[in-house]
């Protein structure tokens, strides 16, 4: 996202749009990128800091969020769309629907995680527990479509 804004920046917004329509390794990169920003959620990445993060490194979190934000918009700039996978409705609608599935994983796990770190000798039932969140989200986290 920021190599897009940084042409559109330097005059070549012309061109990347042409790239778009013309270069198809060009356009399914952007359709990947998509799809992985898609998959995002900023909201989860928060509740991790929030709940695990020491308070004088959240700052970061908080400019890698702002970084997503612009490169969403770079790329959604650059294809003269206004959401994102907005020419694949059934990819949209299949992260939405796994979405469901996978952000309680992700809450508990952040949960778990905390737990683990608040006893000294480590419980199997919240290290059995943290390995099933994390076989979820890595299931919930592949090409949904």
């Amino acid at each position: 996202g920021e190599a897009i804004q940084y042409s559109v920046d330097k005059g070549h917004q012309a061109l990347l749009e042409e790239m778009c329509r013309e270069w198809p390794f060009f356009s399914t990169r952007l359709g990947m990128l998509e799809m992985v920003y898609t998959k995002c959620n900023m909201e989860i990445s928060r509740y991790y800091d929030q709940r695990l993060v020491e308070p004088q490194l959240q700052p970061l979190g908080d400019r890698l969020r702002e970084q997503l934000q612009r490169d969403i918009k770079s790329v959604l700039n650059v294809e003269n769309n206004e959401n994102l996978m907005q020419s694949d409705p059934w990819g949209q609608e299949s992260i939405r629907l796994r979405n469901i599935y996978v952000e309680p994983l992700n809450m508990l796990q952040a949960e778990l995680l905390y737990r683990t770190r608040q006893t000294e000798e480590a419980s199997a039932n919240l290290e059995e527990a943290l390995m099933v969140t994390i076989a979820g989200i890595a299931a919930g986290m592949r090409n949904t479509g």
